[in-house]
């Protein structure tokens, strides 16, 4: 094990980078990480980071009281010991490194040297007050490699249910869907289990989100489904569309859809891919796509500087509430 006084050389420049800070949420990404690593054949760099905090007297004599940071390192290294020996015993090789400083800004640093970065949706505070619900907001809009952020309810074994959504399937490449009742607010939802998602915009397969999504559903031996999502809502008399526009605004999705699909099966052949095309808020979507998929996989658009700590106005919103693992995938602006 390294310590924050060691070389920056790490023993594997493409590993999968784990946050741990001894929570639950943190042991649920470690054990999502340990099946991408033995998936992707990588091995696993746990990270555990700290801050020492400083004391300032209000006397003339001391300005400055420092604090032993004994107590606090041995509990880090403690769980990334333990963590240690779970990635051990999956047969998966491991490194593991303490640092100090902001586990965010650790984490966006350490991932200049790895291949894909997991941590949770929340943790108990870390070591350093430093909440991995934070983490796992800065940690996707800063990183310089993908991330996967794994819910705190997440468990390699969930049997998740479609649920009834606002947003409904008009278009998709398996044919024809079901009827919908058309005064209904809410429809059934489609049943991704199994299947790698990954939402894309009007990039389509020029989209990063939706390549890398076809490298991860290969290394998983998944089916691969493409979500799009076209907002028709009439909010007012400025666009009243009429049943031609509204055909060719749908024709035109699926054709990108389309084209995204044939793309990805052109350079992975063996690969199943499909889509389908919705009309409603993309959000809603794509949350309601992680209550079944296995994994779903977005792009972000979010502007850069820790000032914000933002992601995409999409990825923002989903983040929070996906019920599966989700992967991040920065997209150039």
């Amino acid at each position: 094990m390294t310590d924050d006084h060691s070389s920056p050389d790490v023993a594997d420049p493409q590993a999968v980078l784990v946050g741990v800070d001894g929570s639950k949420a943190s042991r649920n990404a470690l054990r999502f990480a340990i099946s991408e690593a033995q998936a992707l054949g990588r091995s696993i760099r746990l990270v555990g980071a700290y801050t020492v905090p400083s004391v300032a007297a209000a006397t003339i004599d001391v300005s400055y009281v420092p604090i032993d940071d004994t107590a606090i390192r041995a509990s880090v290294t403690a769980s990334l010991k333990e963590a240690a020996a779970e990635v051990k015993a999956a047969g998966v090789p491991v490194e593991a490194v303490i640092e100090i400083g902001d586990a965010a800004g650790v984490l966006v640093e350490e991932s200049r040297q790895a291949s894909l970065a997991v941590v949770g949706s929340r943790g108990r505070g870390g070591f350093a007050g430093r909440l991995l619900g934070t983490v796992s907001s800065a940690l996707p809009a800063h990183s310089h490699c993908p991330t996967i952020v794994v819910p705190v309810g997440w468990t390699p074994d969930r049997e998740g249910a479609p649920k009834h959504s606002s947003s409904r399937p008009v278009r998709s490449s398996r044919g024809e869907l079901r009827p919908y009742d058309e005064s209904a607010e809410a429809v059934p939802g489609l049943d991704f289990t199994g299947s790698v998602v990954v939402g894309v915009d009007s990039l389509a397969k020029e989209s990063p989100a939706l390549w890398k999504a076809a490298e991860h559903a290969l290394h998983r031996g998944t089916p691969l489904d493409i979500v799009g999502v076209l907002t028709t809502t009439v909010v007012g008399p400025e666009w009243l569309p009429s049943t031609g526009d509204m055909k060719r605004f749908l024709d035109e999705g699926a054709d990108k859809l389309e084209a995204a699909r044939s793309a990805v099966v052109q350079k992975h052949p063996d690969l199943q891919v499909q889509w389908t095309l919705f009309d409603g808020q993309p959000a809603e979507v794509l949350v309601r796509a992680s209550d079944t998929a296995d994994v779903l996989i977005i792009g972000s658009r979010g502007r850069g500087g820790f000032a914000g700590l933002l992601l995409g106005s999409t990825s923002q919103s989903v983040l929070p509430y996906s019920a599966c693992p989700t992967m991040v995938v920065r997209v150039p602006r």
